[in-house]
């Protein structure tokens, strides 16, 4: 079963425009040459990250980083494929029953965990479980607590989740966070360490972690995909920043780095070893407030500031005029696309009059805060200058990379730019930070209406009308404005031309698991 999408309609050359002899993948897949050449083993890849992991274990994950890492040491029950549709991994089929309110999944069988232990029926009822008790606390925890009644045992190779409504997300919600399959055992073994000492099913097995510095998987040689992996080992080495990563592509002491921009990817041009990928959907950029306390609880002040931001020009600096400007959090190119019904075009005269009605005076101060690198340290300084023309005396404050989120999950940061990536269903993005019991809701927004939509969206089994509430998501949110939205950005990822069968999914979370060495 999937979820269609749309075309991914690129441009080609918006983006081939200024990168010189940098060669662009298009295709969602690589390229023919590429195909046919045989996968050797061995080796080492080298990751250039920023790496702002607080864990392995993805039954706490909320960073963006750990993903990639996390998709390498364990499998998803359902995997995505180039288009967003869902294809099998530890479970070889799905299927639903009574209507949706139950699914039964099938799963591989002679499948072991890193430590020996058996992956089986019982493995993943304790996974969802845990992720579903109140007292663990998982991340997931709200997403999946209201619609998973229980999780069965209905065969040793076979799992029922029974469900208090159709929820069409549930197979999508499988293929990422709440999909990782870790090892019942090892958890008991490691208890509150197991985020250090993860064991997964996965094609890599961790090695070790030296924070700050690196984080080495090797090959698991047991792996019950044949012939995977190539790699002997994969090392993520923690950049600080993206220029650091840009040298290390350079001097060859680095194979891959993304979350590149157009200003960036000038640096590497003329390297012949290298080659470039483009984002096939882009991350949603966006300034978000918190909403629930002054002075952002104000809607005058928010619409204020949407007036007199210039994303046009924003956009021509920070991404080389490559982005999509974006009008809400839904891109063009899914199936729950929808045209846009507000637009919070610049008009500075009308921002200032909120303000004027608003009671805030000229020479207000307002604090952003931002991690420092490129793109967003180019973002937050136009949006100073901006909203200074308005009147508003907005101040700087950095974060540490490495903190920047995690201070936002503790709404510590009232003023922030912020990015996210699309999943394969729009309720994995819309839902957790939209209404107001999602995970990733760090805004304080609520807004009763908008969670009735969202609740009504993700049981319902007609896709027609689930495009259709998120359409009034969308505009309702763009009327309470908890997040400007900016643009769908223009991003690359840089991979030595050595580095075979690469290609970079539409959620942005490279997965090397198929990757191998070849000629450059």
């Amino acid at each position: 079963m999937s979820f269609p999408v749309g075309t991914f309609r690129l441009g080609r050359r918006a983006a081939l425009a200024g990168l010189g002899a940098i060669s662009v993948l298009q295709g969602s897949r690589p390229a023919v040459a590429e195909n046919a050449d045989t996968p050797r083993q061995g080796g080492t890849l080298t990751v250039a990250i920023q790496n702002d992991s607080k864990t392995l274990d993805p039954t706490f994950s909320f960073q963006w980083a750990e993903r990639q890492i996390l998709f390498l040491i364990y499998n998803t029950l359902i995997a995505t494929d180039l288009d967003f549709s869902l294809k099998p991994e530890l479970a070889t089929s799905w299927s639903p029953e009574n209507e949706g309110h139950r699914y039964v999944l099938q799963l591989q069988e002679g499948v072991k965990f890193h430590d020996g232990t058996d992956f089986d029926a019982a493995a993943v009822k304790w996974n969802l479980d845990r992720r579903l008790d109140d007292k663990v606390n998982s991340t997931q925890r709200p997403q999946l607590r209201p619609v998973i009644e229980s999780v069965e045992v209905a065969g040793p190779h076979a799992v029922a989740i029974n469900l208090t409504a159709p929820y069409p997300p549930l197979l999508a919600a499988l293929a990422d966070r709440a999909g990782f399959m870790v090892s019942p055992s090892a958890v008991q073994k490691y208890g509150q360490d197991f985020g250090r000492n993860p064991v997964g099913t996965g094609a890599f097995v961790f090695k070790d972690w030296n924070q700050g510095v690196d984080v080495t998987v090797e090959r698991n040689p047991n792996y019950w995909q044949k012939g995977l992996p190539h790699w002997d080992r994969i090392v993520f080495n923690d950049i600080g920043t993206l220029n650091i990563g840009i040298q290390r592509l350079l001097t060859g002491e680095a194979d891959y780095l993304d979350a590149l921009s157009v200003d960036e990817l000038r640096q590497i041009q003329g390297d012949d070893k290298l080659r470039v990928e483009k984002a096939k959907i882009g991350r949603w950029y966006t300034l978000q407030f918190q909403v629930d306390k002054p002075p952002f609880n104000d809607i005058r002040l928010r619409k204020a500031i949407a007036y007199a931001l210039d994303r046009d020009k924003i956009n021509a600096i920070t991404m080389g005029g490559q982005a999509r400007i974006s009008n809400g959090p839904i891109p063009s190119g899914v199936w729950w696309s929808s045209p846009d019904a507000i637009v919070y075009d610049r008009e500075p005269a009308r921002s200032k009059e909120l303000l004027k009605q608003a009671g805030i005076a000229p020479g207000t101060r307002l604090v952003l805060s931002a991690p420092d690198n490129a793109v967003l340290r180019k973002l937050v300084q136009l949006v100073v200058e901006q909203l200074g023309e308005v009147g508003l005396d907005v101040r700087l404050q950095p974060v540490a990379q490495s903190e920047w989120y995690a201070r936002v999950v503790q709404k510590a940061i009232d003023f922030t730019p912020m990015r996210w990536t699309q999943l394969a269903d729009p309720d994995g993005m819309l839902y957790v930070l939209l209404d107001s019991k999602g995970y990733a809701n760090t805004t304080g927004y609520s807004n009763p209406e908008v969670d009735r939509m969202l609740e009504e969206a993700r049981q319902s089994l007609d896709q027609a009308k689930r495009k259709a509430l998120y359409a009034a998501v969308k505009t309702k949110v763009m009327e309470d404005l908890p997040y400007i939205p900016l643009y769908f950005s223009a991003e690359y990822a840089a991979i030595a031309k050595s580095v075979k069968g690469f290609a970079w999914p539409p959620d942005q979370i490279p997965r090397f698991r198929d990757t191998w060495r070849g000629e450059a």
